[in-house]
């Protein structure tokens, strides 16, 4: 199974040996590639709709991984639980829907589970709720696809309320810690979040508002694309 870079920027983050619960499966491209490539022991596609079910059983079947993957009609993580050492993934949904799902699944807040989440907007809010509602952020990872930077996120639970910056819930604080990996594309990440910004100062300004703490952040932001 050939998946795309946002998707392999998921996988990269998950743990070898763990059960995958993939929420909003589509068509179980991402947890067929995980048990093929012998990353994951098993897993549980899910998917609100009916339809991305029955395309999803029809993939996993394909592939003969019927036995390895369930799929399951389900809102969220609604009926699922965790398999021993297991991985949520919830990938391609808005950072407020995201943070809903999580809000509504206690059974997260485990030290053998570890969330990785792609939120397609709304991403320093994911953040912050993950922050605010005791989870660590433990690593991250950026993806260049059709002339977008995709975030993923990567967090685990340890119980305590962690402090932030307006800087790292707007970069992500592992982005910037692990900036020199990916030195080109954390300054393209840098400059698309620069560019909103500025938008945003303008229109602030056009509209008689103080834009005086947008102005700091942006001067941040850059900052940290020179670096």
């Amino acid at each position: 199974m050939e998946i795309t870079n946002r998707l392999l920027a998921v996988s990269s983050l998950v743990r070898r040996g763990s059960y995958i619960i993939d929420v909003g499966t589509d068509h179980a491209y991402l947890p067929i590639y995980l048990i093929e490539s012998g990353i994951a022991r098993a897993a549980l596609a899910s998917d609100v709709h009916e339809g991305p079910c029955e395309s999803a059983r029809k993939h996993i079947a394909e592939c003969g991984l019927s036995d390895k993957i369930e799929v399951r009609k389900a809102d969220g993580l609604c009926g699922a639980s965790a398999d021993g050492q297991t991985d949520v993934i919830i990938a391609g949904m808005g950072g407020a829907l995201i943070c809903e799902i999580l809000d509504k699944a206690d059974f997260i807040k485990d030290k053998n589970i570890r969330l990785i989440l792609q939120p397609m907007r709304n991403v320093p809010d994911l953040r912050k709720y993950l922050l605010d509602n005791g989870f660590a952020i433990v690593n991250e990872a950026l993806a260049a696809e059709d002339e977008r930077i995709y975030e993923i996120i990567c967090a685990e639970f340890c119980g305590q309320k962690r402090e932030y910056t307006p800087l790292s819930l707007l970069l992500g604080p592992k982005n910037i810690e692990n900036k020199k990996e990916n030195a080109a594309l954390f300054a393209a990440f840098c400059e698309k979040a620069a560019s909103a910004l500025n938008k945003k100062i303008c229109g602030m300004r056009e509209g008689g508002q103080n834009a005086s703490e947008q102005e700091a952040l942006l001067s941040l932001v850059l900052q940290e694309k020179e670096v």
